[in-house]
């Protein structure tokens, strides 16, 4: 029954809202409910968005012209 299902979700309708999270590290997909969604869940929207902070304030720290 999850084979069938797993062909049917590849192959059917919700095919095109099949996406690949972009959070750092996540392997998973998700389907596309909501043109903004990124993510395949809250806790791996945090960790990019803590990622994308990290990222800015580690380039500030090491700019030589700061």
């Amino acid at each position: 029954m999850l084979a069938a299902q797993a062909v049917d979700l590849f192959t059917g309708d919700m095919r095109p809202q099949l996406r690949a999270c972009l959070a750092p590290g996540c392997v998973l997909y998700f389907v596309k409910q909501h043109p903004r969604r990124e993510w395949c869940s809250a806790g791996c929207g945090n960790r990019a968005r803590v990622a994308r902070h990290y990222q800015r304030h580690q380039a500030v720290k090491t700019d030589p012209k700061s």
